[in-house]
């Protein structure tokens, strides 16, 4: 078995990107989900707030690069304001760091609510495990589907349907990491939504958990051992 596809979305709700690479760190991916934007003591969640999905941010270096559909990038130096918001995150509080700079306009208009970008601890915008792993053929079995859709950290070909299944409870060795598999992976609304877009499309949530029965897809860990993974690179559990 070997990885395929390993991503992130800086920020909570945004694009999924591929990556050239993955650093898990005892805390989870390195960048993954480290910003997120709030409005009303809220963190915006995609499945509220589907153009989420048309807007991409990325750190470059220092600075963040922030591309809404139709316009032109916005990049700056992060300055946090000094100013703290603790906010609902799926029924539990996490305190942020609110951003200054020129990202909170631009992403207030794509969305059409006004929003500030925030810096989150590691994990506090992480609805399930720190990482998340899914098979290309499972993603295949349900159609047509971008893997991007699927929001995984890393997508493995496994050599068959659902194998990743069989991972709970394991552990898995990626890469130079070693990953604890603790769940099967819930999926909601959020499948339905193009990757690109947001725009909502047929009915993707409802054919999986026709498939399966029951509407997962993919597994949760956390980091047993940090290491990096790459596209390419084997792909080993422990035997159970």
């Amino acid at each position: 078995m070997r990885v395929s596809r390993v991503g992130y979305a800086a920020a909570k709700g945004t694009r999924h990107l591929a990556r050239e690479r993955l650093v898990l760190a005892a805390d989870g991916v390195v960048g993954d989900r480290r910003w997120c934007f709030v409005a009303a003591r809220r963190v915006l969640r995609t499945v509220a707030h589907p153009e989420l999905v048309g807007l991409v941010l990325d750190e470059v270096g220092d600075e963040l690069v922030l591309s809404p559909p139709g316009g032109g990038p916005v990049r700056a130096p992060v300055v946090l304001s000094g100013e703290s918001v603790t906010c609902d995150y799926w029924g539990r509080e996490v305190a942020l760091e609110l951003v200054d700079g020129p990202f909170a306009e631009a992403a207030s208009a794509h969305l059409g609510v006004s929003v500030r970008l925030a810096r989150a601890p590691a994990g506090g915008v992480v609805y399930g495990g720190s990482v998340s792993l899914v098979g290309a053929e499972s993603v295949a079995a349900i159609g047509d589907l971008d893997p991007a859709r699927v929001r995984a950290n890393i997508v493995v070909e496994t050599g068959g349907v659902f194998v990743e299944d069989d991972w709970v409870g394991r552990d898995v060795a990626v890469g130079s990491a070693v990953v604890r598999v603790v769940s099967r992976t819930p999926r909601c609304a959020v499948l339905d939504l193009d990757p690109l877009t947001g725009t909502r499309g047929p009915g993707v949530l409802a054919a999986l958990a026709a498939l399966r029965g029951t509407p997962t897809l993919g597994v949760d860990g956390h980091v047993l051992r940090p290491g990096l993974v790459h596209p390419g690179d084997p792909v080993v559990p422990a035997v159970g």
